[in-house]
């Protein structure tokens, strides 16, 4: 097991004089220690941008070796009001080139509608206003790029992926073989609070042969009658059947105390005979 010493200490590298557990610190090159909480999120992290990933993308290997040993679980949530990129799928047969007028009749069948089309949004009193021309030049490359990359978006339904910890396994260790190295790590819980700490030996690199996980949402396609059942289907929420309002290791003492406020009968003298002396 290991455990993180807060201070430098003597011999914290070298084990063979320890007796009992054998400390290890977190800023030690070859260690990287997580704070994360149940559903994997990243609360603290030597590397600053690690704080506020999902772990699992972090690190792909330990978070699925968590996965298998039963210390996380996979839950599935639906979003009903989601909105997705919607596919243009556009085919049609190609027209035999039985004679060359058919590219003529093309190229002016398209000169013609552009034409149309500028004559249609041509301003006259926008060359006297460069600005307001540039804009609407701009609004309109903005809308045709847009346009031409089918960013157009619809409501759909997807389903994305949740991780929760499971309370009944406190603390776990494995080793995790990865080619020519093999990577340790130790997680335990925190006491009386929902994070778990996590060592790992940060000198093994895994990423080949685990990919990192991810919490990207899929679209969820349904059969027309099967999304009629769902939606006669859903569960209406409901509110809780009790409410926990109190807390065996909390001070309700150390909470409000607005009600204590008193007024300061000096600071109230002061300011009546400040006020008295300035309306005379």
């Amino acid at each position: 097991m290991w455990t993180v010493s807060s201070s430098p200490q003597p011999n914290d590298t070298d084990c063979s004089t320890t007796e009992g557990v054998c400390p290890l610190r977190c800023d030690s090159y070859d260690i990287a220690c997580y704070l994360i909480d149940n559903n994997g999120f990243v609360i603290i992290s030597k590397e600053r941008n690690d704080a506020g990933r999902f772990f699992g993308e972090v690190d792909g290997s330990v978070m699925t070796t968590l996965i298998r040993m039963g210390m996380f679980k996979r839950v599935s949530l639906f979003d009903y009001q989601a909105m997705c990129k919607m596919n243009h799928h556009s085919s049609n047969s190609a027209r035999p080139l039985l004679s060359p007028f058919y590219g003529l009749a093309s190229a002016l069948n398209w000169f013609l509608s552009n034409l149309l089309l500028f004559l249609l949004e041509f301003n006259l009193c926008g060359l006297w206003h460069a600005d307001h021309f540039a804009d609407a030049k701009a609004s309109f490359s903005v809308s045709s790029s847009h346009k031409k990359r089918g960013d157009i978006l619809q409501p759909c339904d997807t389903e994305y992926p949740s991780f929760l910890h499971e309370p009944s396994i406190k603390e776990t260790n494995s080793l995790i073989k990865c080619g020519r190295c093999q990577k340790m790590f130790v997680v335990q819980q925190v006491p009386d609070s929902n994070l778990l700490m996590l060592v790992v030996q940060a000198d093994c690199d895994c990423s080949r042969q685990y990919p990192p996980i991810t919490m990207e949402p899929m679209e969820v396609k349904y059969i027309a009658s099967v999304k009629c059942n769902r939606m006669k289907s859903q569960k209406v929420r409901r509110r809780p059947e009790s409410c926990h309002a109190y807390h065996s290791q909390e001070n309700a003492k150390d909470c409000g105390g607005a009600c204590v406020i008193s007024l300061s009968v000096s600071l109230f003298l002061l300011c009546l005979s400040s006020s008295t002396l300035i309306s005379r």
